[in-house]
């Protein structure tokens, strides 16, 4: 009985070794093109040495910007799992902030895009299954934002730092990318993440840590980061 049950378990490890060594020779079926539509939200956080402030864009504690992100994914692997991660989304980040409605507003908008540089491993479950993590840059642009009423749309002028009119309170011109207390444009962010990809569905995750100075506060150096939850759709090129 013994001899039966080392010969059963050594098969078993025998066609389990030879089943993943054909997934990583080429037995797994590749699906590097994804369509992503997904969760996002963005806070800046600035340490001031002996604690660390965390805060949205109107300085309210412990607060972000949520918002929603959708674009295409280009995930291309070698057979062994080494591949690249990359793609072009946009995000929509909205807030009713009480601060917003204060000033007189319904809520702001700001429009995003974003641009991952990553590597990535991937691992084969089975043949269209498998798990990934990967890490890298992340490239986000602020395009542009603009505080909303329920009739017309107050857009900033991004030069002059003011809205185009102003029928209502509006906030100073330290509300002006790139200065006084808002943040850049651009952020640089490291990044590092997993999606679960099950047949032509897949389901990702992933934290971005700012690497640009926003300059809040004068001496301190204020990061942005950035946390996304994603559903894919995903295929290659025999679907």
């Amino acid at each position: 009985m013994k001899k039966l049950v080392f010969a059963g378990l050594l098969a078993l490890t025998s066609f389990n070794a030879s089943a993943q060594s054909d997934l990583f020779s080429g037995g797994h079926k590749e699906a590097p093109y994804g369509l992503v539509l997904g969760y996002v939200n963005k806070g800046w956080s600035t340490d001031f040495g002996s604690y660390t402030w965390h805060e949205n864009l109107w300085g309210q504690k412990n607060k972000k910007l949520h918002g929603i992100q959708i674009g295409f994914q280009y995930a291309p692997c070698l057979p062994i799992g080494l591949g690249v991660d990359t793609g072009l989304f946009y995000e929509c980040y909205i807030s009713t902030s009480d601060v917003v409605q204060d000033w007189g507003f319904d809520d702001f908008t700001e429009h995003n895009l974003y641009v991952p540089i990553h590597a990535q491993w991937r691992f084969p479950i089975s043949r269209d299954c498998s798990f990934s993590v990967f890490g890298g840059l992340g490239l986000q642009w602020a395009m542009y934002g603009s505080y909303n009423c329920t009739y017309e749309t107050v857009e900033w002028d991004w030069d002059s730092g003011r809205p185009y009119f102003g029928y209502v309170n509006y906030p100073e011109d330290w509300q002006e990318y790139g200065h006084g207390e808002w943040p850049h444009h651009f952020n640089l962010q490291w990044e590092v993440g997993g999606r679960l990809r099950i047949k032509n569905f897949q389901l990702s995750a992933s934290y971005a840590f700012g690497a640009t100075n926003h300059e809040f506060y004068e001496g301190y150096k204020t990061k942005q980061n950035k946390l996304s939850i994603g559903l894919g759709f995903v295929f290659g090129d025999n679907d």
